[in-house]
């Protein structure tokens, strides 16, 4: 029998969804989104997955409905036009067969998971104590690599587009306290989650998330919105963790023969050097993101 709290979490996650997708105004859409984003983040914890929980919670709910935000007052309204009752029952009919599809798969599967066991087994070698790391940066270290060079061509997109860059507003009294303390705490944060990663929830993307996020508040409030991402080192820093998770991947070739394969008893260090690297590229990815890249002269 499910718990009565699991229950209303995923009816709450149902009706904030059909709220994002059903509501007129950008703004209560955005709000909709963030929402279900916290709660999926919520349902994550329950399923007793921390690190996706926080990577949900900082990039899928936060960043990303900073991002919406930006955009709503740009993005043009839709037409108020209905839609044919034939296209609600096709995307209906196409919705109940993908999730028919979910559950036979799910429930298919008889057998004890196989590779739990083997994370488990293999999890001294690996480099990290915690196996959420242990597979993202050592047993299937080319997801990680791919998911950074998605961030890559998301940047080089944004940089193609050149969006027009938001307004920011000048630094007043009542948030200058609040800058003192957020960049401070933000670093500490950040680096906490880093180094947790290791040995528990956490890693490098919910730390570049967090450093992202604070660096975003920052830059509204006019404190580093003018100055930093008119630079183009913050580019660079951007593009330099894909190159250093590549390297470090042709040099495991040459020292080992395969591809990401770190050197016996060594995995730990490579894997602290790959995951702060990607932690100020991660970072630096999505602020840019944000504001766009600096502008051509």
């Amino acid at each position: 029998m499910l718990p009565v709290f699991d229950v209303v979490l995923a009816a709450a996650i149902l009706v904030s969804a059909a709220l994002a997708l059903w509501v007129r105004d950008r703004i209560a859409a955005v709000s909709g989104f963030l929402v279900t984003g916290l709660l999926v983040s919520l349902s994550w914890l329950r399923l007793g997955a921390p690190d996706v929980a926080l990577a949900e919670a900082a990039i899928g709910a936060g960043l990303t409905g900073a991002l919406l935000l930006r955009s709503a007052h740009r993005i043009p309204c839709a037409p108020s036009k209905a839609l044919p009752p034939s296209l609600w029952c096709a995307a209906g009919a196409l919705a109940i067969a993908i999730s028919g599809a979910i559950v036979w798969t799910v429930t298919s599967f008889g057998a004890a998971p196989v590779y739990p066991s083997l994370v488990a087994d293999n999890l001294p070698e690996s480099g990290a104590q915690n196996p959420v790391t242990a597979v993202l940066l050592n047993f299937r270290a080319w997801d990680t690599l791919l998911e950074i060079a998605v961030l890559f061509v998301a940047l080089t997109v944004v940089i193609m587009v050149a969006p027009a860059r938001p307004r920011t507003a000048p630094l007043g009294p009542l948030v200058q306290p609040f800058a003192r303390v957020l960049l401070p705490l933000t670093v500490l944060i950040g680096g906490h989650l880093l180094w947790q990663g290791g040995h528990a929830p956490g890693g490098a993307f919910q730390a570049g998330a967090v450093l992202a996020g604070g660096a975003i508040a920052l830059g509204l409030s006019g404190v580093i919105g003018s100055k930093l991402t008119r630079q183009n080192g913050l580019a660079l820093l951007a593009i330099a963790g894909l190159a250093i998770f590549a390297l470090a991947a042709l040099a495991a070739e040459v020292l080992t023969g395969a591809l990401l394969g770190y050197p016996a008893g060594e995995a730990k260090t490579w894997i602290i050097a790959i995951e702060s690297a990607l932690t100020l590229s991660i970072a630096a990815t999505l602020f840019l993101l944000f504001f766009g890249p600096a502008e051509r002269h």
